[in-house]
């Protein structure tokens, strides 16, 4: 099964994304990373077109390619650096865009519309952020609670603060980062 990294930096080379990009080598499994300032994302508008169409966005941009990956995934590793107290604003984005999927005609609560459907359910999930200073930890709960909305399984989490420095010359955080690698691996290999 593949892995889906979804990396919600702005910088590629930056410490949040070595991360995410190190679990899903330390796998061992097929993976992904998509880097989302690759990607034409526009704001969410609230018009709940998904919810009325089975998870149809009314907006044709870079978000239709990933939401197939994400139905096809097998598991997902999403890590946003933190920008002033929570995620960055293009990790924001996403997550409101991906109300489409949430919607769509499958999953445990497709009978009742207002719950979403909710397709990623069960699915294996790392979430990931880091961050100068602080907030980290409010930042590492929007994404365990996107997690979580959608009944994914959080086997794992890295939330760090790693000042200025570079994260490839921090050995502990990349050893976590190698650990939840291994173990999302290791879920995914008894599916």
């Amino acid at each position: 099964m593949k892995i889906l990294g979804i990396c919600a930096s702005l910088r590629e080379d930056s410490n949040t994304n070595k991360i995410v990009k190190k679990i899903v080598e330390a796998s061992g499994c097929d993976y992904e990373l998509v880097y989302l300032k690759d990607l034409e994302i526009k704001p969410c508008t609230g018009c709940y077109n998904c919810m009325m169409t089975e998870g149809q966005c009314s907006q044709m941009d870079g978000m239709q390619s990933l939401y197939e990956k994400m139905m096809n995934a097998g598991a997902m590793v999403f890590g946003a650096p933190t920008y002033f107290l929570d995620v960055s604003g293009v990790a924001k984005c996403f997550i409101d865009r991906t109300m489409a999927i949430f919607y769509r005609g499958v999953g445990e609560n497709a009978e009742i519309e207002v719950l979403g459907k909710r397709p990623l359910a069960g699915r294996p999930a790392v979430p990931v952020t880091t961050v100068a200073g602080n907030g980290h930890l409010r930042a590492i709960e929007t994404i365990k609670t996107y997690f979580q909305v959608n009944k994914m399984k959080i086997v794992d989490e890295i939330a760090e603060p790693v000042g200025m420095g570079d994260v490839s010359d921090m050995p502990e955080i990349m050893q976590k980062a190698e650990k939840a690698g291994k173990k999302l691996g290791e879920i995914l290999r008894k599916k």
